[in-house]
């Protein structure tokens, strides 16, 4: 929850362009040499890395600050042991609905060996409301939970990346629910399998779409379809140099802040097509890549883009808005003005895609249809990788929700099947830019052991 006890000067340093530069290719560079793997070793794993892999994707921001996610770490065989059966038998209970046959069944589902093998597994919950007890319980409403929780799970994604750990990306398991005893206010989002490939592990050749599929951008990108690297093993070190790796990672992206204030400094775009090729890095059922983002640079789109916002947001501050998000929002200082749209050097809209079953051309069908292929939950995980490099390229941004949000797909002439979810300004903090006093929930509180 958002509470502020004033304002304070934001804590910005400002890099050289050759810093930039290094910072967020390097950035680049570690998040395309991730693969998923589906294979894992007996190596152990330091828990303090997983932990503070953790605390930095509990960093990330949300809707009012309400860090709408719960991390809950699983080493126990037997509780992993359950998950995989669950798991299993979802999937096979998932296939028959939609009318696969047992033949197919067995050639798509496999087996998934990975979620016993992998040292731990990381189970996602989204927090959908608050919940106070006072006598009587009662419900406190949470906002862009899907958005915000998954942008947090690619904050833990780019920092399992930086540590040196390998993990695969997992449907959510329904069951955890009831497994790992999560109250009713909490759901399954996603799985992580996390530890080290066996040492013979090979990644199965995947192609990616070309950048150019992924951004509309007044620079072009390559419309070369890229092969995703070869499995490259991850490095052995002692324990005491892998926790002080994780805890770098993690001490750079604390210092991000969402910025309202803005200079109106030109940025050198290449950092941000740097920070975009590591978002399209991010995994997707079925290798679908179902995000698309479109930059926006010119004076005339953003001055409209930001005419139209403020008219969404006019009616939402006083029509809308009920007295309880007004409450929320109140220690954020925001309201329906919109100027760091205007005074941000470029905007970055992030879509979700939703694939057409008649067009797409992947081997399983069955991911296509609603609520199987997640495309909102990947979507959202790439603007969190996105936001580490933006961050890792010495610029500030915000998470813009403008609502109803429809009006940029049109306006950017984007197909009826992109669903804009975020609006992201970028550029450099107004000299005097102050930010709100807010913290974190600490580790204590959005990570549960088993």
């Amino acid at each position: 929850m958002a509470v502020s006890s004033g304002y304070i000067k934001l804590d910005f340093t400002r890099l050289t362009p050759e810093e930039q530069l290094n910072q967020v290719s390097d950035y680049t560079a570690t998040m395309e040499q991730r693969r998923s793997v589906r294979s894992f070793s007996n190596r152990p794993v330091p828990e303090a890395v997983i932990e503070k892999v953790i605390h930095s994707a509990g960093t990330s921001p949300s809707g009012a600050n309400q860090q709408p996610w719960t991390y809950v770490l699983i080493q126990d065989p037997e509780v992993k042991r359950a998950i995989r059966e669950a798991a299993e038998l979802e999937e096979q209970q998932r296939l028959e609905n939609i009318g696969i046959d047992q033949t197919d069944m067995l050639n798509m589902t496999g087996n998934k060996d990975y979620l016993e093998e992998a040292p731990y597994l990381v189970a996602l919950f989204k927090i959908n409301y608050g919940l106070t007890t006072d006598g009587t319980e009662q419900k406190i409403k949470h906002y862009y939970v899907q958005e915000s929780a998954h942008i947090s799970a690619g904050f833990f994604l780019a920092a399992l990346q930086h540590a040196g750990l390998d993990s695969l990306v997992h449907a959510p398991v329904l069951a955890a629910q009831d497994i790992l005893g999560r109250p009713k206010n909490e759901s399954p989002s996603l799985l992580f399998a996390v530890g080290y490939a066996k040492d013979d592990y090979q990644a199965p050749s995947l192609k990616r779409r070309p950048l150019s599929e992924i951004v509309n951008t007044p620079s072009p990108f390559s419309t070369e379809i890229l092969q995703a690297p070869e499995y490259l093993p991850r490095p052995k070190m002692e324990e005491q140099q892998q926790v002080a790796k994780a805890n770098t990672y993690y001490e750079h992206i604390r210092r991000r802040r969402n910025v309202r204030h803005y200079s109106t400094e030109e940025v050198d775009i290449q950092l941000l097509h740097y920070a975009i090729r590591a978002a399209a890095t991010t995994p997707s059922g079925g290798n679908l890549q179902p995000y698309r983002f479109a930059i926006v640079s010119d004076m005339e789109t953003k001055q409209k883009i930001r005419e139209l916002a403020e008219i969404e947001e006019k009616k939402l501050y006083e029509q809308r808005i009920s007295e309880e998000w007004r409450d929320t929002l109140a220690p954020l200082g925001t309201n329906w003005k919109k100027p760091h749209l205007t005074d941000a050097p470029h905007l970055i809209v992030a879509f979700k895609v939703d694939e057409n079953p008649n067009e797409a051309n992947v081997l399983d069908q069955s991911l296509l249809y609603p609520k199987n292929n997640f495309a909102m939950e990947s979507a959202a995980m790439a603007v969190g990788v996105l936001m580490g490099g933006l961050h890792h390229a010495g610029l500030c941004t915000l998470t813009h929700t403008p609502s109803p949000m429809t009006f940029l797909r049109d306006l950017l002439h984007r197909p009826k099947n992109e669903v804009p979810f975020v609006l992201l300004p970028v550029g450099y903090p107004a000299p005097d830019c102050e930010v709100p006093d807010i913290t974190k929930k600490p580790l204590s509180e959005i990570l549960v052991k088993f």
